[in-house]
């Protein structure tokens, strides 16, 4: 049987940094319009997934 997308143990020290307008802005695309903002951006943290201890992978980088 085929792996899908593993969206867990993923080693320690990786970070993948979202740049976003504004602090708060969801990350990526896919979005719905009926979730709020806050919503929003923890559907891309779930997507994004997490470390073997736990940690999140992503974060957002707000740019100047």
């Amino acid at each position: 049987m085929g792996m899908g997308y593993q969206g867990k143990d993923r080693a320690n020290d990786i970070q993948v940094r979202y740049v976003v307008k504004t602090s708060g802005d969801r990350w990526f695309i896919p979005y719905n319009n009926n979730k709020t903002t806050a919503t929003q951006v923890a559907d891309c943290n779930t997507l994004c997934g997490v470390t073997t201890d736990d940690s999140d992978c992503g974060s957002e980088l707000v740019a100047s």
